[in-house]
């Protein structure tokens, strides 16, 4: 009796590499973004950048990253996670070099705002194809070792980066970085396809077909954080085999269509035989018939003209799962979140610069980052065993990390003592901990598993035009005002009406089915 086997990923072996090579790549490119404003916070003083210049640099290249993500389902399925890991490379560390060089506005919009953005989305997303695709059941673990290894990244690049600045200043500084992110290159090519690496596995009919479907709206699931539109091509590819499963009805349809096109056809080829045809004694009656004529042939085309538009319609919509827009409560989730994002990224790349009004130096701005980092990386580890001892929900710890930044920003405004910025500082990193943990959550928490792809691609989207329109907005704040204290009050104003979103959101929602459930009872 033969034994029937087939091909699975490694979920081992080699595809421990494929984790190294995705903490590599985050090691050493995100850290980038994220101390940016630390290694120019004087240069753009010196260069006499406005505060609104310098938040579109910083804004656009954390949008950008997210927004390339629109086009990176159909890339990844035509070129594999190997090549356009090896396009981001390219790009990032032609950026970085490119960027090291620049003096004027443009060129940092253009080095840093758009093609190190570019790369670092592309990199992201054909990172976590690649670990996604090599593990299976040993998946969470792989994803969170190497979360785990890659955060270590921004504990230790900004003392780094203090003593590049004090040992070659900035432009030789971002030469060295340029050649670090050159490394992205190595892990690259670490990133083999994972048919070389495939195993034999005995096949258990029973549980094959269960298994299987579990194990791609899993990887669907993971990718999409990173690949906004992965989701949509599986859910392309789910579409055409329910559709070939029905193909009698797709013909009998097609058949109908193609008579009502030969339908109009004939109308057409009527008309065009009734101008032909010499005039008839009765000019009027003629005139008649022909306009007649000529107005059916135009509802016939603008019909055809209409089904095609109405299919071109469904078909991105299917695409896009766009039918979650229908949702109220996911709109909630889905604006909140990104005005919380919004909020979070633009305190996080300006803080270099709310700590240059402390008159701090850089080696003190450095250490002010490196223990968020520590703190940071502790409490992603610790927040969702508390999330269980306390039993609450996702969405509710996630607005408690919202509350405690939102009153440690406020505690940044009245001290000015190094010490208390540093227990300041612990108080973020905690936050931040517990953000980044639930911030994954929220949505799956919400939405089905087979359309969290779809609803995180749309997340990643919107969050990209949220930052890139809002970004500018504080920088003219800061012009305005002269300093950064009124740049924590409309940053702490947008967290805020995340809070107030969703608590009105939730007290509603309880609210309903407090009386739902009243009502059932007095029926009963």
């Amino acid at each position: 009796m033969s034994v029937m086997t087939k091909k699975v990923p490694p979920d081992g072996g080699y595809a421990w590499i494929i984790m190294i090579a995705y903490a590599m790549n985050h090691f050493f490119c995100i850290p980038i973004m994220q101390n940016f404003g630390l290694i120019y916070k004087e240069t753009f003083e010196d260069l006499e950048f406005t505060a609104t210049e310098i938040s579109m640099i910083l804004n656009s290249c954390a949008a950008f990253s997210m927004l390339i993500g629109i086009i990176m389902g159909p890339l990844l399925k035509q070129l594999g996670f190997r090549k356009v890991s090896l396009i981001g490379a390219t790009f990032i560390t032609t950026g970085v070099l490119l960027t090291s060089r620049a003096t004027k506005f443009k060129h940092f919009m253009i080095t840093h705002g758009l093609i190190t953005s570019i790369g670092m989305g592309i990199g992201m997303s054909s990172y976590s194809l690649a670990l996604n695709s090599y593990f299976t059941t040993r998946r969470g673990k792989a994803t969170g070792l190497g979360m785990t290894l890659a955060g270590l990244g921004p504990v230790l690049m900004p003392q780094f980066i203090s003593f590049l600045l004090f040992s070659y200043g900035v432009q030789g500084a971002m030469t060295i970085l340029g050649g670090i992110v050159s490394h992205s290159f190595i892990s690259a090519f670490l990133l083999q396809p994972v048919k070389w690496h495939m195993k034999d596995e005995i096949i258990d009919e029973e549980k094959d077909e269960e298994k299987k479907e579990k194990e791609n709206v899993e990887t669907e699931a993971a990718i999409a954080l990173d690949s906004n539109l992965s989701g949509s091509m599986w859910s392309l590819n789910e579409e055409r085999q329910r559709l070939s499963s029905v193909s009698s009805q797709r013909r009998r349809k097609s058949l109908k269509k193609s008579m009502e096109s030969l339908s109009g056809t004939k109308i057409l080829e009527e008309n065009e035989r009734a101008e032909k045809e010499p005039l008839n004694p009765n000019k009027e009656n003629d005139k008649s018939q022909k306009d007649e004529t000529e107005d059916k042939s135009k509802d016939v085309k603008k019909k055809e003209k209409q089904s095609l538009l109405k299919r071109i319609g469904h078909n991105i919509t299917e695409m896009f799962d766009l039918k979650l827009l229908k949702d109220p409560i996911y709109l909630n989730i889905m604006f909140g979140m990104s005005f919380a994002i919004f909020a979070e990224m633009n305190f996080s790349v300006l803080t270099p610069f709310i700590l240059g009004d402390y008159n701090l130096t850089v080696p003190q701005i450095a250490t002010f980052m490196s223990v968020i980092s520590i703190l940071d990386i502790i409490f992603r580890f610790c927040a969702p065993f508390i999330g269980d001892l306390l039993k609450q929900s996702h969405r509710v710890m996630y607005l408690v990390s919202m509350i405690l930044l939102i009153v440690t920003r406020f505690a940044l405004l009245l001290t000015g003592e190094y010490k208390e910025l540093l227990i300041i500082a612990a108080t973020l990193g905690i936050a931040k901990g517990f953000r980044t943990v639930y911030y994954s959550l929220v949505i799956p928490s919400y939405v089905p598993i087979e359309r969290f792809a779809a609803a995180a691609g749309i997340q990643m989207t919107v969050n990209g035009i949220v930052v890139l329109a809002g970004g500018p907005v504080i920088g003219y704040i800061r012009d305005l005002s002269g300093n950064y204290r009124n740049c924590i009050y409309v940053i702490n104003a947008v967290t805020f009406a995340t809070f107030l979103m969703w608590t009105v959101e939730m007290l509603y929602v309880k609210y309903k089915k407090q009386n739902k459930v009243m009502s059932d009872n007095g029926k009963t």
